[in-house]
């Protein structure tokens, strides 16, 4: 792999999460893709196989479902949890 791109500078490490390169590592100039940018573009990683290309987008996305309904579990525990503190103040300047 190449220290410097086209153009003089150090290219930057990516990941691509397309569905057909699914955390597949790739290494390009950090002007790539823009009007007169430098078109450096290398694949630090092998190909992965089909199988992987088909199973892991849906891993993927069952990953970010479990981690958005994380997210609200534990606000939702947050907020129990101040619901009860505030009841036991209640509770106590009112007795």
């Amino acid at each position: 792999m190449d220290d410097v791109c086209h153009c003089g500078r150090s290219p930057v490490k990516k990941t691509s999460w397309t569905d057909l390169n699914p955390g597949r590592r790739y290494s390009s100039c950090a002007r790539f893709r823009e009007v007169g940018g430098c078109m450096y573009f290398s694949w630090i990683d092998p190909p992965i196989c089909a199988r992987a290309r088909q199973i892991i987008p849906g891993l993927l996305k069952r990953v970010n479902r479990l981690e958005g309904d994380l997210g609200r579990r534990n606000f939702r525990e947050k907020l129990l949890w101040m619901l009860l503190i505030v009841s036991w103040i209640v509770m106590y300047l009112f007795k």
